[in-house]
C-alpha cells in the first residue's frame, strides 16, 4: 500500500484576560493514537504556571492551570504525522450482535445527540437500503444539503434537534446531526475534534465524526471543509460535551485564538 503519511506543524496559542482567580481546563494537545505520531512537544504559559495533566483511555489529554488576574496565554507546539486509512465504498455495517462491547455506547443518545428521538426522521430522510459506507456518505450529504453552514448561529448548549429545527450551524452542529442520524439507524458513531490546516483564516479547531464500519472507526467530515486524512486528532467522545477545547471556572474572557497548522515540507501523499 502506498505511503499516505502527512506531517504537520502545530502552533496553537490561546490568549485570555483574567479578571479574578480562575481555573482553566484545556484539551488542545494532539492525542497519542495508532494513526498518528507526535514529535517533540512544547507547552508554555505566560506567566509560567504549574500544569496538571491527565490522559484518559481514549487518548484524550486534559490540562489544568490555575491562573491569577491579568493577561494569560497558553501555547502548544509540536509536529504530528498522520497515517490514517481512508474509508472505502465496500465497507459494511456490523450487526449489533457482533459489535465489540466498547463500541456499543456509541449507539445510544448523549447530551447533545438525541438519536432515539429522530429514528422516524432518519428512516424517512436516509432510508434503510445501500447499507455501510455509502449510507454514512448519504447521511453526510443530507446534512450538507439541509443545514446551512453559518458562523455565529451555533448555540453553546444546542443539540442535534435544535439544529434540525433552525437548519443552521457550524462544524460541531453538523457532526452532532450526522452522529444522531447514524445512531438512530444503528450505526455506532462518535464525535472527534482535531487540529486542521485551513486555507483561509480565521483558524479554528474542527469537529467531525467517526462511524464504525467493517471492524474499524472511519472518519467523516459532513462539512467537507477538511480532508479526514489531514485531521490531527485532539480527542474523541460521545459529543461536544466531552471535548471542549477550553473550560473556565472563574471570570475570564478570550482575547485571541490562533490554533495554527502548517503542512511540513516533504509530506508524502
Amino acid at each position: 500500500m502506498a505511503d499516505t503519511s502527512r506531517t504537520f506543524e502545530i502552533d496553537c496559542e490561546l490568549n485570555y484576560e483574567v479578571q479574578s482567580p480562575s481555573t482553566f481546563v484545556f484539551k488542545i494537545e494532539a492525542a497519542f493514537t495508532a494513526e498518528q505520531s507526535i514529535g517533540d512537544e512544547t507547552l508554555t504559559t505566560l506567566p509560567a504556571l504549574p500544569i496538571g495533566r491527565y490522559t484518559d483511555p481514549l487518548g484524550n489529554r486534559t490540562l489544568r492551570v490555575n491562573v491569577g488576574p491579568g493577561p494569560f496565554s497558553i501555547r502548544y507546539r509540536t509536529q504530528a504525522t498522520v497515517r490514517r486509512l481512508p474509508g472505502a465504498p465496500n465497507q459494511r455495517e456490523t450487526p449489533i450482535a457482533y459489535l465489540p462491547l466498547d463500541v456499543l455506547p456509541y449507539l445510544t443518545g448523549s447530551r447533545y445527540v438525541e438519536s432515539e428521538l429522530i429514528f422516524n426522521d432518519a428512516v424517512r430522510w436516509i432510508g434503510t437500503t445501500d447499507l455501510g459506507f455509502r449510507r454514512v456518505e448519504r447521511i453526510c450529504q443530507w446534512v450538507r444539503e439541509n443545514v446551512k453552514y453559518e458562523v455565529g448561529t451555533s448555540k453553546p448548549y444546542g443539540t442535534a434537534r435544535d439544529v434540525l429545527t433552525t437548519r443552521t450551524g457550524v462544524c460541531r452542529d453538523y457532526a452532532h446531526v450526522a452522529i444522531g442520524l447514524c445512531r438512530a439507524l444503528n450505526i455506532p458513531a462518535r464525535f472527534v475534534v482535531g487540529h486542521v490546516e485551513w486555507d483561509t483564516p480565521p483558524p479554528d479547531f474542527h469537529a467531525l465524526f467517526e462511524a464504525w464500519l467493517d471492524g474499524r472507526w472511519v472518519l467523516f467530515d459532513p462539512t467537507e471543509m477538511a480532508d479526514p486524512l489531514d485531521v490531527i486528532r485532539i480527542g474523541t467522545g460521545q459529543d461536544a460535551a466531552d471535548l471542549p477545547f477550553a473550560t473556565i471556572f472563574g471570570n475570564a474572557h478570550m482575547t485571541r485564538m490562533a490554533p495554527l497548522v502548517f503542512r511540513s515540507a516533504g509530506t508524502v501523499t
